[in-house]
């Protein structure tokens, strides 16, 4: 029995070691196919990583050239564009220089930018005289002794019509009573008018000075000088010509006190048939001379009040004040009385007074204001008890409404 037992046992044990090479062999054979698997599945993931990198990095490339060729083609195109505008630039300066010597024909002379510059110390502050809407003012002195007034705009192409408007008019209109043009530059950006330097300076200063400074215009003078502006602006409209921007400040005054007119910026043609591509832009009906008038009356009473017709209006409280010259007679500068021109003084009032009528139809023209003063000053203006027919109505008031003021 127990060498029975004992030689099962042994035949189990020898079955036993004879199946363990089996399962050994078939372990490893599981394990080296898991492996290969394995190592293939490494393998084509590497190969599908490489394949993927080496694509984005095509495709990272081609971003990249895009983004170059892009970059290449906006420089160039900002060359282009850049260029362009040199090229539209200095073809619209051509354009304006040829244009501008096409109409001032009449220009004695053009000035250079190192000129100017000379003339004014490098346009130095200490010899700015005045600033204006479109520039400061400097004076200047050129070798020849010639003294300038030189005036530079803060802004050429905000003002380019200005100045061709001012440049042009002032090239092609000579007269007393209109400030002449010297000189004018195109340089670059810069635009530079140059006028002879006009010694009384504006009439502005002289109708209101400083505190510190003791000028007087006697009547005369004024007289002198109103009959001075109502010529220029009478032979401008005779040109076709408005002004419409006659104040005390445009009005300038050589060493003899003759004025003359500047400031043109603001100037238009009324011809509609004027040739000139400039003119048809700055043309206007004929009924807008009456602007001109207007203003000129309200110069006319700062000349012998002191104050502009707005500012004698502002607080009033009659009624029709424009045609009645009595409201006035209490507002007449105290230094032009007592010197034996009250009725002249009281002539031109009234001719003040028709100049603001509230509608332009009422007004008169530039010409016949222009021959109601010369006639005033020829002592032929028939009003030799005005002085005293105003001051004895001075008083008078009427409502207490005012009739609304129409400039144009």
């Amino acid at each position: 029995m127990l060498m029975t037992s004992q030689s099962s046992e042994t035949d189990n044990i020898k079955n036993t070691l004879e199946d363990k090479p089996n399962d050994f062999f078939q372990s490893f054979k599981v394990s080296l196919i898991v492996g290969y698997v394995f190592s293939l599945s490494l393998y084509c993931y590497a190969v599908h990583q490489s394949k993927k990198e080496k694509k984005n990095n095509h495709l990272n490339k081609a971003k990249e050239l895009v983004r170059y060729i892009c970059f290449i083609t906006s420089r160039r195109k900002q060359m282009v564009v850049s260029q362009m505008h040199k090229l539209i630039n200095f073809r619209q300066i051509r354009k304006e220089r040829k244009e501008i010597s096409a109409l001032l024909e009449r220009l004695t002379s053009t000035i250079w930018l190192e000129e100017l510059s000379a003339a004014t110390d490098s346009f130095a502050i200490d010899n700015a005289i005045g600033v204006g809407k479109m520039g400061m003012m400097y004076q200047g002195n050129l070798p020849n002794g010639q003294l300038l007034a030189v005036k530079r705009l803060l802004n050429s192409q905000l003002f380019k019509r200005q100045f061709l408007s001012e440049a042009t008019i002032l090239c092609k209109y000579r007269h007393k009573n209109i400030v002449p043009l010297f000189g004018f530059c195109i340089e670059g950006n810069d635009r530079l008018l140059a006028y002879p330097y006009m010694s009384n300076g504006r009439l502005s200063k002289w109708l209101h000075p400083l505190k510190s400074e003791v000028v007087r215009l006697k009547w005369p003078q004024r007289a002198n000088i109103a009959l001075g502006i109502a010529r220029g602006l009478s032979w401008l409209h005779d040109l076709h010509t408005v002004h419409f921007n006659i104040c005390s400040q445009s009005i300038l005054l050589d060493e003899n006190f003759e004025p003359k007119i500047s400031n043109f910026g603001e100037a238009k043609f009324m011809n509609p048939n004027i040739e000139d591509d400039l003119g048809i832009m700055f043309k206007v009906n004929d009924g807008k001379t009456k602007k001109d008038v207007y203003d000129f009356g309200s110069v006319l009473f700062e000349l012998i009040t002191g104050e502009t017709y707005n500012e004698l209006t502002r607080s009033c409280t009659r009624t029709n004040i424009c045609g009645d010259p009595s409201n006035f007679y209490n507002a007449i500068d105290k230094t032009l009385t007592g010197e034996g021109f009250e009725n002249e003084v009281c002539a031109l009032l009234k001719i003040a007074c028709e100049c603001v009528k509230p509608l332009p139809d009422q007004r008169p023209t530039m010409l016949e204001v222009y021959k109601n003063i010369s006639n005033v000053k020829k002592g032929r203006h028939g009003y030799s008890d005005d002085f005293d027919a105003l001051r004895g109505s001075s008083e008078i008031v009427s409502s207490n409404s005012t009739n609304e003021i129409i400039e144009l």
